[in-house]
């Protein structure tokens, strides 16, 4: 009925006049946690994917709103650029206007709250003035616990209501989070019927009761919580779940509620903070920390305490609802504290940890550098930057943090008393406003930090070198250009982004022999530095847990020596240790699912990239750039490879794709760039749906588009293909 209504109009697509607005609102209306954003993210999802809107946004609003900050959300949408600089709201607004001019857009406006406030209702009419210059037939749908918030914003037709669930279609929805299917016992079933009429039909109780009875599957268990008190009421049911947390996962989930609400969360950056914070407590030594900071993000995720939101590619984004938000804040009291741009807060003395959506500088002198036992301060994005003098009090001031992430000073020097904060565990740098940030010498006595991450700074120096491999709690690197000695001393290492092998002491590839620990992604650079010997001591096959690898030898000053015909070939056969026998010692870790070379210079590839039985049988992403060997024969993959559905190669000289390419069973996607010797097409495997051919030897290119050649016949076959 929505997407109906989202399509009808009578007007559609004329412009607007100054008597007609060109947008319609609808409201969806229901209880808290009768389902009205999770409707609306369903009509949202889809209305991305049909593109039918020019525009389409998603507006969180709550009950407090800021006029500035949406009206920036908004542009950043439609502009498809991050807002950084100070603008006024007028100019903003008027930016905002030229972007929607003219454009069908679809905005979502979910949770608005509405008291009949008179200047509450001035701010929504304020936030939705620029739309007006809108294409005809434009929406706004409104998610809201009051009917009367969208007729405020314009509706026309009363707004779809969420009704109850009919009596037995909520417990069939009960039992489907309380028992698992292959149950039949009718003493659960009995049971379960009675818990499930106290629960007043909230699905959001039904998940959650229903969560925590799963995991209990004992029929006594569920007599007594049928017994109890508080699941008389829906609401007082959520209070109930949460009391069969364990302690420790209490604790985390507390924690949760120091984001703003419907902010979308990481699994593995809560689990780091819960660890830097000290709430994830191990049993023995031999236990990993990680592990079980995972196994209380699946009890949270499991139970519906913590939900998934969306899932893009491989990553997934949670979210916490809005009554367990409440919850949350409610149980974790003054001991956290979040303010939004355009409040005042009081901050009681005892609180310990702080979030600030936008920097004030008021706020952070008179009240934040007060709170001596401050363990956690998180400053988001502002248009204002925190000065060097306020960087340096914090630091002096706050000696209890444990958890720091804020924007570093302007001058991208990071004062010699964040040695003193002897407590920090997680310190992580945003914002691309500086280019270069030192650290100081005495940087080197946090010997507690696990996390540093500066991901958005090009360049991060730390004064004294040296003595960063003394931080053995380090456990997570991220950021490009940050490079120091012996940091296979950081036995604990769990993330390293890149590694450059060097020539002097310190920086030999063996250093990665005991970072058994790495995960993710790694970048290995410089490899022409190494003898084979070293590659094996790296004992990169023992890194199980990284999925991503790219090893690059470092390109020549002359990169365009390398487009000629090889000048350069005599002096790297004179080579005392052959890069073959680099490669062939470079065996990746088995279960890796993308592998990128480039820079190799030689025509003969490793048995593990080309033999019948190559170990990576797992890889699906498969790059060459830049690979130029005395030969212009392509390598033979493995048939081993039957899960790899990509292939990239850009930048060789090769005359053509490796000849039993047609063996890659699962290959979906094919791109080929920047080849400009290739010539010859083999048979292609039958599963190929994307074919790219860009920039390569004119001749060929011509061939695969003249109907009738037999290369134009096999990429003919292909569902997609992009030849240029």
């Amino acid at each position: 009925m929505i997407i109906r209504m989202l399509r009808d109009t009578p007007a559609d697509g004329e412009p607007s006049s100054s008597r007609t607005k060109c947008f319609s609102v609808i409201g969806i209306c229901g209880i808290p946690g009768s389902g009205k954003t999770t409707l609306a993210q369903c009509v949202f999802q889809k209305e991305r994917e049909d593109d039918y809107f020019d525009h389409v946004m998603w507006i969180h609003v709550s009950n407090i709103f800021d006029v500035h900050t949406i009206s920036t959300e908004m542009l950043e949408i439609t502009s498809g650029r991050k807002r950084e600089q100070l603008i006024n709201l007028d100019m903003l607004q008027r930016e905002l206007e030229e972007e929607i001019r003219g454009r069908r857009f679809f905005l979502v406006l979910d949770d608005v709250w509405y008291d009949k406030d008179p200047i509450q209702k001035q701010q929504l009419g304020q936030l939705l003035s620029p739309l007006k210059a809108g294409r005809m037939g434009s929406k706004v749908l409104v998610t809201t616990r009051n009917a009367d918030a969208a007729t405020s914003l314009g509706a026309q037709n009363p707004p779809v209501l969420i009704s109850d669930l009919d009596e037995e279609d909520f417990f069939k929805m009960f039992m489907h989070h309380a028992l698992d299917a292959t149950n039949r016992d009718q003493a659960f079933q009995s049971v379960g019927r009675e818990i499930a009429g106290k629960l007043g039909r909230l699905p959001l109780a039904a998940s959650l009761v229903g969560g925590q009875l799963r995991i209990r599957p004992h029929i006594d268990f569920w007599r007594s919580s049928l017994n109890s008190d508080l699941l008389n009421d829906s609401m007082r049911a959520l209070w109930w779940s949460y009391q069969q947390l364990e302690e420790n996962v209490k604790k985390c989930f507390a924690y949760c509620s120091i984001f703003p609400r419907r902010r979308v969360l990481k699994r593995d950056e809560l689990v780091h903070l819960w660890i830097a914070e000290g709430f994830v407590k191990t049993t023995d030594e031999t236990e990993d920390v990680e592990g079980v900071g995972l196994r209380y993000f699946y009890d949270l995720l499991s139970t519906s305490f913590i939900q998934l939101k969306t899932k893009i590619g491989r990553a997934e984004f949670f979210t916490i609802h809005d009554l367990l938000h409440d919850l949350a804040e409610s149980v974790a009291g003054s001991d956290i504290a979040r303010f939004e741009k355009g409040v005042a807060p009081h901050i009681p003395q005892d609180t310990r940890h702080i979030f600030m959506e936008s920097y004030d500088r008021t706020v952070f002198v008179e009240q934040i550098l007060k709170l001596k036992t401050l363990r956690t301060l998180f400053i988001s994005y502002s248009t204002e930057s925190m000065t060097d003098i306020d960087f340096e009090h914090m630091l002096r001031n706050l000696k209890k943090l444990r958890v720091v992430r804020v924007s570093p000073p302007l001058s991208g020097t990071i004062p010699a008393c964040i040695g003193e904060l002897k407590h920090l565990r997680y310190l992580s740098f945003f914002g691309s406003h500086v280019l270069k940030m030192i650290l100081p010498p005495t940087f080197t006595k946090l010997y507690n930090l696990q996390i540093l991450s500066a991901s958005e700074i090009r360049q991060l120096a730390c004064a004294n070198n040296e003595g960063l491999g003394y931080l053995e709690n380090l456990r997570y690197i991220t950021g490009w250009g940050f490079h120091f000695p012996d940091i296979g001393r950081l036995t604990s290492l769990r993330t390293l982004t890149n590694f450059t092998v060097g020539k002097i002491r310190g920086y030999e590839i063996q250093q990665l022999e005991h970072l058994d620990y790495l995960g993710d992604s790694l970048l290995i650079q410089g490899l022409q530095n190494i003898k084979s010997e070293a590659a094996r001591q790296a004992k990169l096959v023992n890194k199980t847990r990284i999925k991503a690898l790219e090893l690059r030898w470092d390109a020549p000053d002359q990169y365009s020596s390398l487009m000629m015909e090889n000048q350069n070939d005599q002096e790297l056969n004179n080579s005392a240790d052959p890069q073959e026998e680099v490669f062939e010692a470079l065996l990746p870790p088995p279960y890796i699912t993308s592998l990128k070379i480039c820079n190799y210079r030689r025509s003969a590839y490793p048995g593990w990239l080309t033999g019948e039985q190559s170990p990576l049988t797992n890889l699906q992403n498969l790059v060459f750039k830049t690979c130029f060997g005395p030969s212009d024969e392509p390598p033979r993959l493995s048939e081993s490879f039957r899960y790899l559905h990509t292939l990239i190669i850009s930048t060789c000289n090769w005359k053509s794709l490796p000849e039993n390419i047609e063996c890659l069973t699962s290959l979906e996607n094919l791109i080929v760039t920047d080849c400009w010797k290739i010539e010859s097409l083999p048979r292609l495997p039958p599963s190929i749906k994307k074919f790219t051919l860009s920039n390569c030897n004119q001749s060929f290119t011509e061939n695969c588009c003249a109907v009738g050649h037999p290369y134009c016949d096999i990429i003919d076959r292909i569902p997609e293909t992009s030849i240029c």
